[in-house]
């Protein structure tokens, strides 16, 4: 039967399995790039020219997954607390919070590389609506936090 310790345990096993798999992406980084340059080189024109996006994708896409692998290690420890029953405590707010600012940075990041591709200049704008939707989640937790936090000192 499914229960929620075997739904956190899956979430904790798939937030390891993501962290191994954008490890294991960074080494094929430069391949992809060099793939993308030459299959999507019929796409619509950009601001910048498509000859000079190699270097300036690979730069993007290792920003991206470092910033990704800072995601999923505050997420590992927002699992972590959880599963210790902790869940509104200070920390998790903090995670929550650094989530948000990792997605808008992922987003910029994206959005700057959209000069070269559109594509991904759409991908960034949905990296900020998520920052921006972690955002509100945060402030959620936090006055849950401030709740909590009252509650535990009446009497």
């Amino acid at each position: 039967m499914w229960n929620k310790d075997k739904s956190l345990f899956l979430s904790r096993i798939l937030t390891v399995t993501a962290a191994f798999a954008a490890v294991f992406i960074a080494f094929f980084i430069p391949t992809m790039s060099d793939w993308y340059v030459y299959e999507m080189a019929s796409e619509a024109e950009s601001i910048l020219s498509r000859d000079t996006m190699f270097v300036p994708m690979c730069v993007t896409l290792y920003i991206c997954d470092i910033l990704a692998l800072a995601a999923l290690w505050k997420l590992h420890v927002l699992l972590r607390n959880i599963s210790r029953d902790e869940v509104f405590v200070e920390q998790n707010t903090a995670c929550l919070r650094w989530i948000s600012w990792i997605c808008m940075g992922v987003g910029a990041a994206l959005m700057v590389f959209g000069l070269w591709s559109s594509i991904f200049a759409f991908f960034g704008m949905c990296a900020v609506m998520f920052g921006l939707i972690m955002r509100v989640l945060k402030n959620v937790f936090e006055k849950a936090v401030e709740i909590k936090s009252e509650n535990d000192f009446t009497i």
